[in-house]
């Protein structure tokens, strides 16, 4: 099934582009949209937290509807945190379209769905290494992941947009330290307080801090420091345009 998406100024409209959608489909789609959106986060607290901060105040001023952005899919959000440790977002783009190109399966009204965790942990090391052009040791991680997320695909969930995985079970994979944990608390499961003090981008935006630095800075931020790192992720992307 694929669907599409339209935003207006007060929702989220999304409608069927190949087939008809039932009354289920149409269920767990507006479950998953709102988790994906975090449509469901009252922004007005939030809003007057940040409002607080100096550095946040006119980010805050200039995006007050700024949400956080989740992933529609837990192994996908899993998958390119991998790709993009330490590579650039451009690189870590090409190798998750080289991931996509070489196991996605047949496309569904011309767009491929991005790879089944069962799939990806059923390819050889090598040859996973040589189509996607990751080192052994990153190869080892994604395989490592995509082997985790396929023992929990018979567990019952309610939201499939719902992460599987607990943050002690990230970090006993190999190669999952505390940023990809850090990173995923903020990017799959949304949390409002999650923070990632190491990010290069982040400490770019706050002028060129360390990681001890942002995260002394992020403490007036609690119990939000998640959504200021979308406004602060925000400015950094849009300065470049």
């Amino acid at each position: 099934m694929v669907v599409a998406l339209r935003f207006t100024d007060d929702a989220v409209l999304l409608r069927s582009v190949d087939s008809d959608l039932t009354a289920a489909d149409r269920s767990l789609l507006t479950v998953l949209v709102r988790h994906w959106f975090a449509l469901d986060v009252d922004l007005e607290p939030i809003n007057a937290q940040l409002l607080g901060d100096p550095t946040l105040a006119p980010l805050v001023t200039k995006r007050p509807r700024l949400r956080p952005v989740g992933y529609p899919a837990p192994f996908e959000a899993a998958a390119t945190t991998v790709l993009g440790q330490q590579v650039s977002l451009a690189a870590m783009r090409t190798f998750a379209g080289r991931l996509v190109s070489g196991w996605a399966g047949p496309p569904i009204a011309g767009w491929h769905l991005f790879p089944d965790p069962g799939v990806v942990a059923g390819v050889a090391e090598d040859e996973l290494r040589a189509a996607v052009g990751l080192t052994h040791a990153r190869t080892r991680t994604l395989l490592a992941v995509a082997e985790a997320f396929a023992r929990t695909a018979s567990q019952p969930r309610t939201n499939p947009g719902d992460f599987p995985l607990t943050r002690d079970e990230l970090l006993a994979i190999r190669g999952i330290g505390p940023w990809s944990a850090d990173y995923l608390d903020v990017r799959a499961r949304l949390d409002p307080d999650a923070f990632t003090a190491g990010d290069l981008v982040l400490r770019r935006a706050l002028g060129g801090v360390t990681a001890q630095e942002a995260a002394g800075r992020a403490e007036a931020w609690r119990p939000y420091r998640g959504h200021a790192l979308f406004h602060l992720w925000s400015e950094e992307a849009y300065a470049k345009d």
